[in-house]
Parts: structure tokens; C-alpha cells; sequence
């Protein structure tokens, strides 16, 4: 929720969030259907409190962010613009024994402030204990089998806070946001680019759609284009791919980190598909010597993530695999990354070790919060803005191949838990192969596509996870709030077409 309408009454171009009947609707749909005893959680990013409409705020030119006070003058702000949306989280609040809880993300860290925070808490007017704005970054169940946070401070994320949940420095004796190097990056992009092209932030995973402004728009970024080729590499959306559950016996490659190196800089570029919006614009660095340093700055943990992530891809398109969302199924391949001898073939084929790696650490850290209590069996993040989807995983279980339909991952090979799962964005949003099918469809060159779509054009279909209470282990499900071709809103298992 963000600055809402400008002074003529139309949607200002930094405003995402343009859904007020909608979700006034999924918010009664989820009180009948719970009878009025669900917790509700807004798992990040509720409130646009980085891109404004003042501009940034007095600390940025120190690479910092807001202080309280410049905080609390945005959110109020979006509190009036979203006056509606806002009454109708308050009303759901005050039924029978409902709860709505916030969790900052990286966009509305602001609400760790202390008077931040209790403004949101006023604005709903629920009974007390009803509304909470959580200071400790999290949400988790009262039997901590359920564990949500935003997303941002999951592995090499560049929007990560180093003191998370205490996202401030001190200067000038005043508090202050820190400012993630990502944020700084992107955020000066979308500022530049949203108002020409509406649905850039619509565009899954986050970050994605500058790729298409800047091929749409060709301009020289100078100093950003290096920190952008290594913020958007590290854009890896794993939930894209087919997931199976196996016994283990596939084992990661062992990645030769020395040779990669040896490539310098023009490894990042060639860990780009040919066909990627981005590889015009990182070449060109390369050209420049811009991207020197950024090579240079990669950690071997970072370098093996990328080279998995390329395998992973590889393999995606020479299969043909269907259901992708972040690239065509079809299209040129990049090549695999040089294995160490003793790792080559094809029983080092598993691929996903970095992701598994980086939520099991992850989940380690979640494990020290909850102080010893009992480690959730689920947990929920978002950030990307791209919900998992439902597969069919694979166990092997006394000698027989038993079928579980089952959605999200555990970073445990073998087994079932705890299982991992993107919530999306309850938001209208579109894919880059949606995107290129549109333009396709249209016959319209894609710039003239991006220019004239607004994310009221996109599908109303918005993402979520539901998980039941039922006493037993919670079994959680992506679901969206969809309107059918007849025109009726519900609760669904998928978007449709």
C-alpha cells in the first residue's frame, strides 16, 4: 500500500496496491470460511514506506534510510490513501476471535520503530491483542510448528539487514534505518523507470522487471550497472523448477572454484542466458571494466550458488520442462560451470544443494530464536513476490514409491519436513513468459506493451497460503483469491488462464 491517487484522481504510478473491493471480499470470504477464529498474516511488505513521493529521505545521500519521524510522516500518508483498505482490516479484527498480524519486510522495515508500529496498531481500532506489529521480524504459531517472516534476510539476499531485527544505526544522535546495498540499487531504477512502465514491480521474481525497462529504455547507468549485474544474478527464483524428493543417491557436483575465477568478470556475464534482458547491458560493462570488482568481491559460497543455478537451468531447458515460469522452456542454453574430475557425471546431477543449503542454515538461526522450543514443521516466506506451485514429490517409503502431492520443498533431502513455502504476493502479478506471450499475442513490440499496460490489466488473482488448524501437522497450501470468467470471486487451487 503506497501513496495511492495523485491530485487528478488517477492511481499514482508508485501505487501497487489498487485493490480495495477485492480485498475486502477475500477478507469477509476468510471469516465465513474460518468462522471467525483465523490469524491473519501480513507477511511483509503491507506498506510502501521506501519509494515515496517526497523523494528519499534526508539520510539517503549517507546511504541510509529514514529516520522515525521522516517514517511515520510516510505512513501516514498511506494510511489515508488506504483509508478503505484499512477500515476493512479493522472490522475483520473485531470478529469473534480474529487476529491480524504485520511482519516488516524490507519495504516497511520502518515499522520497527516503536511509534510506527503503534500507529498501524491505532489505525486498525481493534480490541487490544487483537492487531500486532511483531518487533521481533517474525510471526510464529503458539505451538511454533508455523514460522512466516518477509523473505529479505534469507541467504545471499541483497536486501538483507546486518542487525535484523534491529534494522538501525546511530548518527548524529538519532536512529536511522540502515539501507541494504540492494535497496539502494533498485529502488533508484523503479524510481526512474515505474512512472514510463506501470507494471515493472508486477513483474515475478522482484528486481525482473528493471531487466525489461532497460531493454525497452537502453540507458547508460554508469556506476549502478556493476552492483545491478550482481543484484539481479543472485535473483534466483528455485521454486520455478521441477522439485522431486529423492533417497539421495544424486549428489551435487563439486564446482571448480579456481577455474572460475580464472574466467574473471566474464563469468558473470556468460552465467547469463543469451536471451536474458539483462546480458546487453552486463556485456557492455565488461566492455568497460566495470565489473572487475564485483568479481572480485564474490565469496566461493556465492560463486557455487551461481554454478548451480546455472546447471539447474541448464537442465530445465535441454529437458523442455513445462510450467516454467522465470524463462522460455525453449531457448539457448548456458553452459555448466567446469567440475572438479572426481564429480563429473551424471550421478552429480543434483542441483539444488545452494538452495537447500541456504534455508537449512536459515532455519538453524530460526531454530536459536525460538529458544528451544519445538522447531517448526512449516515455514512461510515471500519476498520474491512468486508463490510455490503444486507438484507431485516423489518418497521412497518401505521399498514402495508412494505419490504426495505436496507444494513448496524441505531443504532435508528425503524428506517431508520442514517444508519450505513461498506465500507470492497478494498482488496482481505477471511472469516474463506471460509478459512475452502478451506481447506475442498483441503484436505489439514489447516496449509499446510495457508503456501502455497498467497492473489493472493483469490478472486479478492474488496468492496465498493457507494453512489449516487441525490438530494434527499443519499441511500448508498456496491458494488464490481469483475471479472466474463469469465474473464471481473465490478461493481456488490455481489462477486458471
Amino acid at each position: 500500500m503506497g501513496p495511492g491517487r495523485d491530485q487528478s484522481g488517477k492511481w499514482h504510478p508508485y501505487e501497487d496496491f489498487r485493490w480495495s473491493p477485492e480485498f475486502a471480499a477475500f477478507l469477509a470470504a476468510v471469516d465465513r470460511q474460518s468462522a471467525s477464529a483465523v490469524d491473519l498474516i501480513l507477511n511483509g511488505d503491507t506498506f510502501e514506506l521506501l519509494q515515496s513521493t517526497d523523494g528519499n529521505c534526508a539520510g539517503a545521500a549517507a546511504g541510509l534510510g529514514c529516520t522515525e519521524v521522516e517514517a511515520l510522516a510516510r505512513l501516514e500518508r498511506v494510511l489515508r490513501a488506504h483509508e478503505a483498505d484499512v477500515k476493512a482490516l479493522g472490522q475483520f479484527a473485531r470478529r469473534g476471535s480474529n487476529r491480524v498480524v504485520f511482519v516488516p519486510g524490507d519495504h516497511d522495515a520502518a515499522l520497527l520503530f516503536p511509534g510506527v508500529s503503534r500507529q498501524v496498531e491505532h489505525a486498525l481500532a481493534a480490541p487490544a491483542g487483537r492487531v500486532e506489529v511483531t518487533a521481533s521480524g517474525y510471526w510464529s504459531s503458539a505451538d511454533d510448528q508455523v514460522y512466516a517472516e518477509h523473505g529479505h534476510q534469507i541467504g545471499l539476499s541483497a536486501h538483507r539487514f546486518e542487525s535484523w531485527p534491529s534494522p538501525f544505526v546511530r548518527r548524529g544522535g538519532r536512529e536511522q534505518l540502515a539501507r541494504p546495498w540492494g535497496e539502494a540499487v533498485i529502488q533508484e531504477l523503479y524510481n526512474r523507470y515505474e512512472p514510463r512502465y506501470p507494471v515493472i514491480d508486477n513483474v515475478v521474481a522482484s528486481g525482473i522487471g528493471v531487466k525489461y525497462a532497460l531493454a525497452a529504455d537502453p540507458a547508460d547507468i554508469g556506476d549502478l550497472a556493476a552492483p545491478l549485474v550482481r543484484y539481479l544474478l543472485f535473483t534466483m527464483s528455485w521454486q520455478q523448477f521441477r522439485m522431486e524428493l529423492d533417497d539421495g543417491e544424486v549428489q551435487p557436483p563439486t564446482w571448480d572454484v579456481a577455474q572460475v575465477r580464472a574466467q574473471g568478470p566474464s563469468f558473470l556475464v556468460s552465467s547469463l542466458p543469451d536471451d536474458d534482458r539483462l546480458k546487453p547491458l552486463a556485456a557492455k560493462a565488461l566492455a568497460d571494466g566495470r565489473l572487475a570488482k564485483s568479481m572480485e568481491e564474490l565469496g566461493d559460497d556465492e560463486i557455487v550458488a551461481v554454478c548451480d543455478y546455472r546447471a539447474a537451468m541448464r537442465r530445465a531447458r535441454r529437458r523442455f520442462e513445462p510450467a516454467v515460469t522465470q524463462f522460455q522452456p525453449r531457448g539457448p542454453v548456458v553452459a555448466e560451470c567446469p567440475r572438479t574430475t572426481e564429480s563429473r557425471g551424471a550421478v552429480f546431477d543434483y542441483f539444488w544443494r545452494s538452495r537447500d543449503v541456504a534455508f537449512a542454515r536459515h532455519l538453524e538461526t530460526v531454530a536459536t530464536r525460538l529458544s528451544g522450543r519445538a522447531r517448526p514443521s512449516v515455514f512461510v516466506h515471500g519476498h520474491t513476490q512468486l508463490p510455490d506451485r503444486s507438484q507431485t514429490a516423489a518418497n521412497m517409503i518401505s521399498g514402495g514409491l508412494l505419490k504426495i502431492p505436496m507444494e513448496g520443498f524441505s531443504p532435508v533431502r528425503g524428506a517431508l519436513a520442514p517444508i519450505v513455502i513461498n506465500d507470492g504476493a497478494w498482488q496482481r502479478t505477471i511472469t516474463p513468459v506471460q509478459l512475452d506471450r502478451l506481447a506475442s499475442d498483441r503484436g505489439v513490440p514489447e516496449k509499446e506493451l510495457l508503456a501502455s499496460l497498467q497492473p489493472e490489466d493483469l490478472a486479478p488473482c492474488y496468492s496465498f497460503v493457507q494453512i489449516e488448524s487441525t490438530g494434527g501437522a499443519p499441511v500448508p497450501a498456496v491458494r488464490y483469491w481469483r475471479q472466474s470468467t463469469t465474473g464471481d470471486w473465490a478461493i481456488a487451487a490455481a489462477c486458471g488462464r
